[in-house]
C-alpha cells in the first residue's frame, strides 16, 4: 500500500512540476512580474486534485472493467464519470485560481469568461481521465499475463513432476519381477540359495524405499542400491557374473536421478551376460569431463544384435526421465565394444563433486 501510494503521489508530482513549467515559461514570455513560488501554489494543488480521483477512477474501473462481459455498460458508467470528473476539476480549478491569483479573472460577463475556461480545461480533464483508465486496464492485463504465464510454468513443473513419478514407478515392479523370478528359477534345486537371495531383496527393497521419495540422489547411494542388486543376482548367477563399481572421490557425490543405473546394469546381465556361455562381467564407470558427469556401464556379453535396437522398459524409461530432467543438455549412447559385449554411455549436467572403488567376485 505505501509502494502504491508512493508511486501515484509521484506521478502527479511530477505532471504538476511539468504542468507549473509550462506555465513559467508562458509567464515568462508574457513579462509576468509573478514569481515562481506563487505559480507553484496555484498550480500543485490544482493537479493534485488528480490524486484521490485516480483512487476512484481505478475502483471504479474495478467494478467496470472495459472488457467483453459487459462492454457497453461498462462504457457508459466510464463515460459519466468522467464527464463528472472532469466538470469538477474545472469547477475546482477556477474557484481556486479565482481566489488564490494575483490577477483574477474581471471579465464583467460570468458566462462568457466561464465557457471559455470550461472548454478550455473540460477537454484536458476529459482526456487525463480515459488515460488513467488506460494506464490501469494496461497493468491490469500485463499483470494478468504474468500470472497466467506463472500458472502455466507451474502447471508444466507439476506435469513433468508427475510424468517423471510415473516413469520410476514403473521401474519398481520391472525390477521386482525380475528379482523374484531369480529366486524362484533356483528355489526347487537350491532352497539356501533361494532364501539368501530373499534376504538381498529385502535388503535391496529397503534402501529403494529409502531413495523412493527423492527424484535426485547423490551417485554414491545409487551405487550402493546397485551393489544390493548386484548380490541378488551374484546369488542366481555364482561364478558366471563378476562387477567392478569404478567411480573416483571427486564423483561419488555428484547428484544423479534415482534408480538411474540399475535398469541398465539389468539390461547388461538379462542381454548380455545371461546369453553368454562363460564367465561375464559388468564395469560401471563414472567421470566428471568438463561440466558433464560421464557414466559407463560396460558389459563383455554377446552385445547388440544385428538390425534395429528395441529399448525395453529399463532403457527406454531411462531415456525418457533424462529427457524430462535436463532436456538436450543429457545424452544416452549405445556403442559395441571391441572385446564384444555393450558400453552403454549417459552424459549429464555436473552437479555436486566420497569414493567407492570396488569389485565383486
Amino acid at each position: 500500500m505505501l509502494q502504491r501510494w508512493t508511486i501515484l503521489l509521484s506521478a502527479w508530482f511530477g505532471v504538476s512540476l511539468f504542468a507549473c513549467g509550462a506555465t513559467w515559461l508562458a509567464w515568462q514570455a508574457l513579462h509576468y512580474p509573478d514569481g515562481l513560488l506563487p505559480l507553484l501554489w496555484l498550480e500543485l494543488p490544482v493537479w493534485f486534485y488528480w490524486v484521490p480521483a485516480t483512487v476512484a477512477i481505478v475502483m471504479l474501473s474495478r467494478r467496470h472493467p472495459l472488457d467483453r462481459s459487459r462492454p457497453w455498460a461498462s462504457l457508459s458508467v466510464h463515460l459519466l464519470s468522467a464527464i463528472g470528473l472532469a466538470v469538477l476539476f474545472v469547477a475546482f480549478r477556477l474557484l481556486w485560481y479565482q481566489a488564490w491569483n494575483s490577477r483574477p479573472y474581471t471579465d464583467p460577463f460570468v458566462m462568457r469568461w466561464f465557457w471559455r475556461m470550461f472548454r478550455e480545461h473540460f477537454v484536458s480533464g476529459f482526456t487525463l481521465y480515459w488515460a488513467i483508465v488506460g494506464v490501469y486496464h494496461a497493468f491490469t492485463n500485463y499483470s494478468r499475463l504474468r500470472q497466467r504465464e506463472l500458472e502455466a510454468t507451474l502447471m508444466r513443473g507439476h506435469l513433468a513432476e508427475a510424468r517423471l513419478e510415473t516413469l520410476k514407478l514403473q521401474l519398481r515392479p520391472h525390477f521386482l519381477f525380475n528379482a523374484l523370478n531369480t529366486a524362484s528359477s533356483v528355489l526347487e534345486e537350491h532352497p539356501r540359495r533361494a532364501r539368501r537371495i530373499i534376504g538381498r531383496l529385502a535388503e535391496l527393497l529397503r534402501a529403494s524405499l529409502r531413495a523412493d521419495a527423492r527424484q535426485m540422489v547423490p551417485l554414491h547411494e545409487e551405487l550402493q542400491l546397485l551393489l544390493a542388486y548386484l548380490e541378488v543376482e551374484q546369488e542366481r548367477f555364482g561364478t558366471r557374473l563378476s562387477a567392478e563399481l569404478d567411480v573416483p572421490e571427486e564423483v561419488a557425490e555428484a547428484v544423479v536421478p534415482s534408480f538411474l543405473l540399475q535398469p541398465l546394469v539389468e539390461n547388461a546381465i538379462r542381454h548380455g551376460i545371461a546369453p553368454r556361455e562363460g564367465p561375464g562381467r559388468v564395469v560401471v564407470r563414472a567421470r566428471r569431463s568438463g561440466d558433464l558427469l560421464e557414466i559407463h556401464v560396460e558389459d563383455n556379453g554377446v552385445g547388440l544384435r544385428a538390425g534395429p535396437v528395441t529399448e525395453g522398459i529399463g532403457l527406454g524409461n531411462t531415456r525418457r526421465r533424462l529427457v524430462e530432467l535436463y532436456g538436450p543438455r543429457q545424452s544416452v549412447q549405445l556403442d559395441r565394444r571391441a572385446g564384444g559385449g555393450l558400453d552403454v554411455c549417459i552424459r549429464l549436467p555436473w552437479a555436486g563433486g566420497r569414493s567407492l572403488r570396488q569389485g565383486a567376485a
